[in-house]
């Protein structure tokens, strides 16, 4: 067995297909896996005895006692299904995984579950698009299955994470499915619904564990306005995956297969208190992050079996009660932060229409305005206008000085003045003309016709006066 693990060695890849990153240390893992071995042997003989034995296989203490030391990677698919309830499930509904397959899919999940699937796993072989062997397919299978049976959950970020771990053991995907199915129904409860209540909560109840059996870390975070919601977040919706070694993830799986979600809290519990010291010794948030980046790494997670062993004795019991109520509690303080907060969204949901309001009455009143400057704006152009051809069509040449009334009634009087003035020497220059010539003779007016006649030669000029010395066909027209 120790040769397995010694050709993956030489591959480049763990027994999962994970890539060994370059920082890697070989050394310690190798010194690890020499001992680990051992174990792994041991311990699949017993699991062997175990299941091929005649009696049922149901939960005792026996089993959970088999199930914390490890099963092994030969029997765990198979171990998980029947100690999480996927079995059961499954055998009431045996067919129900092809039937969602070949019902119509919903578009815009299809497309949400494409644009997480290259990002999964990407340092793993079997999530590799060039492998021959790869699971992408098995794993949007599985995805799309899921989403559509849970439409309170549909797709949610970190599954593709689990249900790809879950292909990489038990290489099947209607088991993968069924292990799902019954990871967030009976395990999970509202882990990975839209609120996320169960997560919320257990993050309280690690919160309040923290303050109990460590309360200097917790006081801490409380100085430095750390919320823990920031770093273990991850850590229970992916359930560790992406965060510890792989072989370590897998020993947490089967505990948390068999015991339930407590589980992880017992291991989240473990690392703050391993890491306590330098926790306490990070001083602002930034160190804290540091610091919680850190605690993945290194032997104390790395050798999984005995890191097993540390999470049911460090962080002491866990009584089941105790979680119960622990639960409760922090229920209904996530519960009463969801209602304020669900209040100032609706507040200011509605001070955002209001000011939306407010914006548009403003919007329309200087639009009104606008209109009514633009209509004066038109009038007084199209006065001056008027004003400008008045004063093109008055008789009066003068543009600067347009008379009034009484220059007006001057004018008149003045013309008038000078009318009589010119008659009267008229008058008297014309008797004294008369005197003088006394046959001028007078031409009367003459009609149109009258002038058209006499340019045609046709009629001569009405000339009426006796004593003329001329006769008529004498005078000029």
């Amino acid at each position: 067995m120790y040769f397995y693990y010694d050709i993956y060695f030489k591959n480049g890849v763990d027994p999962y297909g994970f890539e060994w990153p370059k920082d890697f240390n070989h050394e310690l893992y190798d010194d690890f896996m020499s001992k680990y071995i051992t174990v792994l042997s041991r311990r699949a003989k017993k699991w062997d005895r175990l299941l091929n034995s005649k009696e049922e296989f149901h939960k005792s203490n026996k089993v959970k006692r088999y199930v914390r030391k490890g099963i092994p990677s030969s029997h765990r698919g198979v171990v998980w299904t029947m100690i999480s309830g996927a079995k059961e499930l499954k055998d009431q509904q045996p067919d129900l995984y092809t039937t969602i397959l070949r019902r119509p899919l919903k578009q815009e999940i299809i497309e949400t579950i494409d644009l997480d699937i290259p990002r999964t796993f990407p340092d793993n072989i079997y999530f590799k698009t060039a492998s021959p062997d790869s699971k992408r397919e098995s794993l949007k299978n599985v995805l799309l299955a899921f989403a559509h049976q849970n439409p309170a959950i549909g797709y949610c970020q970190g599954l593709n994470f689990i249900a790809g771990i879950m292909l990489l053991v038990t290489d099947n995907e209607d088991m993968t499915f069924w292990l799902l199915q019954s990871l967030v129904e009976r395990i999970l409860p509202d882990f990975y619904t839209k609120e996320m209540t169960g997560l919320l909560t257990d993050i309280g109840v690690l919160e309040e564990l923290i303050r109990s059996k460590v309360p200097q870390v917790h006081e801490h975070m409380v100085q430095t306005g750390v919320s823990w919601s920031m770093y273990v977040s991850k850590w229970f919706i992916c359930l560790f995956a992406e965060v510890l070694p792989i072989e370590t993830v897998l020993r947490i799986w089967d505990c948390l297969f068999y015991e339930g979600s407590k589980v992880l809290l017992r291991v989240a519990v473990t690392l703050v208190m391993k890491n306590q010291d330098k926790i306490l010794a990070a001083k602002n948030f930034v160190e804290i992050t540091e610091v919680f980046k850190s605690l993945p790494l290194g032997a104390t997670v790395t050798e999984c079996h005995s890191f097993m062993q540390a999470i049911f004795r460090v962080p002491g019991s866990f009584p089941r009660a105790h979680i119960s109520k622990l639960r409760e509690y922090c229920r209904e303080k996530v519960e009463k932060e969801k209602a304020h907060t669900k209040v100032l969204q609706e507040q200011q949901k509605q001070r955002q229409l209001e000011e939306k309001k407010a914006r548009e009455a403003a919007l329309e009143l200087k639009r009104q305005n606008e209109e009514k400057e633009a209509a004066l704006q038109a009038e007084r152009e199209k006065q001056a206008l008027e004003n400008s051809t008045a004063k093109e069509l008055s008789p009066c040449n003068d543009m600067d000085a347009i008379p009034d009334e009484n220059d007006s009634c001057k004018v008149q009087t003045k013309v008038a003045n000078q009318k009589e003035e010119a008659e009267t020497s008229n008058g008297n220059k014309s008797s004294v003309e008369t005197n003088q010539i006394p046959n001028t003779p007078v031409i009367t007016s003459f009609s149109t016709e009258s002038i058209k006649q006499i340019a045609n030669g046709k009629q001569t000029s009405p000339v009426a006066h006796e004593g003329s010395s001329k006769s008529p066909a004498e005078v000029s027209p």
